[in-house]
């Protein structure tokens, strides 16, 4: 069984959590949440979840991969250590790297994204420091290496779609299921 851990930190934008979250788990992934700062997050319109665990606690040789969900929480999650060595750990050993919205900001801030193809939310705030991607798209998804980007609120059901797709997963029949 493929194991995925999600970031949260507050002011994350709450569907680009829950939409990959609850696409992952439909298709049989262990999703595991992770609160960057506290096990009781807020997300960025005011939905409060609950962590599994502290980021602290993560052993990322237990994961498949990394997704951090964007919104204001793309700030934070950018200017902590401790997510930007996750996201290196999980890029040097080939893993999912995931980012959606303004969180690719993070990646950048990790080194990863030198001379890929991105997506992310179309803000000059967000743009502006995403400085090494050798190319953002305009798409819901971009999917480069074990990279997989999304573009925004908008695009979280396609990003949960890529997501499984880079797992390798059966996505096609999920999607027809819950389009139907």
């Amino acid at each position: 069984m493929k194991s995925i851990l999600v970031l949260m930190a507050p002011g994350f934008e709450e569907i680009e959590l829950t939409a990959p979250v609850d696409i992952l788990r439909r298709l049989g992934v262990k999703v595991v949440l992770a609160g960057v700062q506290g096990r009781r997050v807020e997300g960025a319109h005011g939905l409060t979840m609950q962590a599994d665990m502290l980021l602290v606690d993560v052993q990322p040789e237990e994961y498949d991969g990394v997704v951090l969900p964007g919104g204001a929480a793309s700030w934070l999650l950018r200017d902590t250590p401790a997510v930007l060595k996750l996201v290196r750990a999980m890029h040097a050993a080939g893993k999912l790297v995931a980012a959606i919205c303004a969180a690719p900001i993070a990646l950048e801030a990790a080194g990863v994204l030198r001379g890929r193809n991105i997506t992310c939310y179309p803000a000059e705030a967000v743009t502006t420091d995403i400085k090494s991607a050798a190319s953002i798209a305009e798409a819901p998804s971009v999917t480069d290496g074990n990279i997989v980007t999304g573009r925004g609120p908008g695009a979280a059901l396609e990003f949960g779609f890529a997501l499984g797709a880079y797992l390798g997963l059966d996505v096609a029949a999920l999607r027809k299921e819950m389009c139907a």
